[in-house]
């Protein structure tokens, strides 16, 4: 079993330069991901000089851990957004995915990427007598905004199904062989293994400390999953983290099919050929990671009918309106953020990059006031700030406690320093601090993926200690 996602075993990956001099340029965008590398390509078409700085391997973080489909039949968000905002933004949240799906189909098609881009049908369904009704809702709202979509009574792949939908008009791909394209077609703009340590704003423009280098810019984009930064976007109270645990095994066939299920547990499903091998890829359950009591048991669940080759989770941000935040968050709109993704990273990272060039380049764009990350609130967004603050306490006060359940981990204080000792099935110890430097909170053991873990934001380290994920800037070495 491998304890890492099918996408991360790429062929012939293309490595990127590391920033070693100071650099002047008009927009620096910080994160390798979908959404940082959308971001680049748009500017860069546009003929501006942007750069991009990523602190591990392009592609290898959030990206890296998703279903990748590229679909707008997202469970029940369009409901969610109509009853938390209203019809009106509901439509033009589906109008930006549809947007999304296209643009990264003529994208992929006019550049001639090979990525395992496959036309599927998608799949939304419930296996519950009381869920049918929010279907046949989504299906109304669905029909009434013009998709043509079938309402079916049984699905095409072994689940069971009360009702369901269908829509034709969307895909499949590979993400990391997508970024890669695109890694070597900027190779002289993007720097790896290099990490944006501060910033400031100087006079008209940011001053940044990458690697102990200073990059000037007059546009700076956070494209991270989650900014390691509080005071200018208090993202901790206007969303939470959920956690999803998802496998891969071969299979005989493979079918041009998606799905995912409105119920409790989620299941989502998809298929991906590679070669002479197929690939169902499988998630089941996503749970608030507060909630989360060990990694352990979920991954036993996921696996206890299967017999997975790889086993990965991922972190997603829900936002409390369930719409992304994508655009500037201060006056003069040189500092913008992309993120909170409610778990479409593939879609929204891409309209993300359509989003971010209109505002440096001041051009309109129907999406900027939807995904506005400074929009105002409303009575039920503000009755969810509890529950996101509640569950972000919940986090910090039980991580601390979990890790006693793993008897290869133990806690103990050297040198007057708390830490959390692993020791692996070698005898080595592989000695970690036993607190998140984003907020404090507790550090959990994955002892599926080997990574300790921050239930409070998502961020992530290895064995040792390394931030492989933020929002933590640093690491939680020893020593």
């Amino acid at each position: 079993m491998k304890n890492y996602s099918i996408w991360e075993d790429l062929k012939n990956e293309i490595k990127c330069q590391t920033l070693d001099k100071n650099l002047d340029c008009e927009v620096l965008i910080v994160g390798g991901g979908i959404t940082g590398i959308s971001i680049l390509h748009q500017l860069r078409v546009e003929k501006v000089k942007a750069y991009l700085v990523e602190r591990g391997k392009c592609g290898y973080g959030i990206t890296s851990k998703s279903t990748a489909k590229i679909t707008y039949l997202q469970e029940k968000i369009y409901m969610n957004i109509r009853n938390m905002v209203n019809e009106e933004m509901a439509a033009l949240y589906l109008k930006s995915q549809r947007q999304a799906v296209n643009l990264l189909k003529r994208i992929i098609e006019e550049n001639n990427i090979n990525c395992d881009f496959t036309k599927a049908n998608s799949y939304l369904f419930t296996k519950e007598e009381e869920n049918i009704e929010s279907i046949e809702e989504e299906y109304i709202f669905l029909k009434n905004n013009g998709v043509d979509v079938s309402l079916i009574n049984k699905l095409p792949f072994k689940e069971t199904c009360k009702k369901a939908l269908m829509v034709s008009d969307t895909y499949l791909f590979h993400p990391l062989k997508y970024i890669n394209f695109f890694k070597e077609k900027y190779q002289d703009y993007i720097w790896e293994n290099t990490k944006l340590e501060s910033f400031k704003k100087v006079n008209n423009y940011y001053e940044c400390v990458v690697n102990g280098k200073i990059v000037k810019c007059k546009y700076l984009v956070i494209a991270t999953h989650y900014p390691y930064f509080l005071r200018k976007f208090i993202l901790p109270i206007k969303s939470y983290i959920e956690t999803s645990f998802i496998g891969a095994k071969k299979v005989n066939d493979f079918k041009e099919i998606s799905a995912i299920n409105i119920d409790n547990p989620s299941i989502s499903l998809r298929y991906h050929t590679d070669l002479d091998s197929n690939y169902l890829i499988y998630l089941f359950n996503s749970k608030k990671s507060a909630d989360i009591k060990d990694f352990k048991d979920y991954f036993l669940e996921l696996n206890k009918n299967n017999k997975f080759l790889y086993l990965w989770s991922n972190n997603d941000i829900i936002t409390n309106d369930y719409i992304p935040f994508i655009g500037a968050i201060n006056k003069d709109k040189t500092l913008l953020l992309a993120t909170g993704y409610n778990t479409w990273g593939m879609t929204n990272g891409t309209i993300a990059g359509l989003v971010i060039k209109d505002i440096i380049l001041n051009k309109p764009n129907p999406f900027i006031e939807l995904f506005n990350p400074k929009r105002s609130l409303n009575l039920s967004k503000i009755v969810r700030f509890p529950g996101d603050i509640y569950g972000n306490v919940k986090a910090i006060v039980k991580s601390t406690d979990n890790n006693v359940n793993n008897k290869r981990v133990t806690n103990k204080v050297i040198d007057g320093k708390k830490v959390l000792i692993y020791k692996d099935i070698l005898g080595k110890e592989h000695i970690v601090l036993n607190k998140c430097p984003h907020l404090k909170c507790g550090i959990v053991f994955n002892g599926t993926e080997k990574t300790w873990e921050c239930l409070c934001h998502g961020s992530r380290f290895d064995l040792d200690g390394k931030c492989i994920n933020g929002p933590s800037n640093f690491d939680i070495t020893f020593k």
